[in-house]
């Protein structure tokens, strides 16, 4: 099913790859939301846009912002006290960049890597009006429903990239993130692996572009940051021994990891090439319930638990047996988490991991 998902948005590039934005991607970032241009130092400072009018984006955003994006910024600013410089990397994420962007604010550069197709930015000002007012409502329905849940279902994110008349891939969604959080997107172009430098990297934009990958290049605050989003089947068929797919993921995951809603992906057998790369290199890993086996963490380094856990999600048959003892073992030493993440949403219920590797 993996495969075959893979093949099915791999297509769907292909048939958006004539589709090239002639509108500037920052407004046109704004227009999907209904986001208005930045008024005068309003990126200098660093601060999120002003909203045109009310209307259900801004709405959606105030209630995540409220409810999960301000509690998170904050909690991450006091725990993870991340590094100001340098790469992140965040598998499995979907164009989630709204949450690695507010673990990690001032990295240099944010790797986000999924099985659907990035996709071309949709120019909703060269479209006919109804054809970019259906856009936008699909847009908005998507961003609604990310506003109360805090996540990205695979089944909406599988269905959208296939879908021809939604157009609803993920660098739209990607775009609107980055203005959310105060950047200005100064450009957007489809990547190609090198496989001389081992990296991916921007190609000229053609009729002929896939745009399987994108880099975004953003600024805030005097700043410049690159958003990469790279397509990639992360499973071991996707990253056979000796490929030019499996060094990159062995050197990408060198960088601090995120693992968020991941499914429980990891620790099956057919991710073993993604899940050792992890485990051998990350220097830090921020990860809820459905990341790595609690013991293949402790290989790692020193595990710090926040919130609760008692057991998986019911969409879930992995157990974590490991993981429950490790939690009832620390009792009510645990710190708790002041903000809902990922599948599980009760106070009670809701748990990160945070691994700093020993030297």
């Amino acid at each position: 099913m993996y495969r075959i998902l893979f093949s099915l948005s791999f297509l769907q590039c292909l048939l958006l790859s004539d589709s090239r934005a002639q509108t500037a991607p920052d407004v046109l970032a704004r227009d999907y939301i209904g986001f208005a241009s930045p008024q005068e130092g309003t990126l200098e400072s660093g601060k999120p846009p002003e909203i045109s009018h009310v209307s259900p984006g801004k709405k959606s955003w105030d209630n995540y912002e409220k409810t999960i994006g301000a509690p998170l910024k904050k909690w991450a600013g006091e725990q993870i006290a991340a590094s100001p410089r340098g790469t992140v990397f965040y598998p499995f994420s979907g164009p989630d960049f709204v949450t690695v962007g507010q673990f990690f604010p001032e990295a240099d550069r944010y790797i986000l890597a999924a099985i659907q197709p990035a996709g071309p930015p949709v120019d909703t000002m060269a479209m006919p009006i109804p054809d970019g007012e259906a856009f936008k409502s699909k847009f908005l329905t998507e961003w609604v429903k990310f506003g109360q849940l805090g996540f990205f279902r695979t089944i909406d994110l599988n269905e959208n990239t296939v879908s021809v008349t939604a157009r609803l891939t993920s660098t739209p969604v990607l775009m609107a993130f980055a203005v959310a959080l105060g950047y200005r997107v100064d450009s957007v172009s489809p990547l190609q692996f090198n496989t001389q430098s081992g990296d991916y990297e921007p190609q000229e934009i053609s009729p002929q572009s896939t745009w399987n990958s994108v880099r975004l290049k953003l600024s805030r605050s005097g700043r410049e940051a690159i958003l990469d989003y790279v397509c990639i089947d992360l499973s071991d068929s996707g990253l056979k021994p000796n490929s030019p797919q499996r060094g990159w993921i062995e050197l990408t995951a060198k960088n601090p990891v995120l693992l968020k809603a991941a499914s429980h992906l990891l620790p099956d057998p057919y991710f073993s090439a993604c899940r050792a790369a992890i485990v051998n290199g990350a220097p830090m890993l921020i990860q809820d319930e459905t990341g790595l086996d609690y013991g293949d963490l402790k290989k790692m380094g020193d595990v710090k638990l926040y919130g609760r856990f008692t057991g998986v999600h019911k969409l879930f048959k992995q157990q974590q047996p490991e993981l429950i003892a490790a939690y009832a073992a620390a009792g009510k030493d645990t710190l708790p988490l002041p903000f809902a993440y990922s599948y599980q949403k009760a106070s009670e219920r809701r748990s990160l991991q945070v691994v700093r590797r020993v030297p």
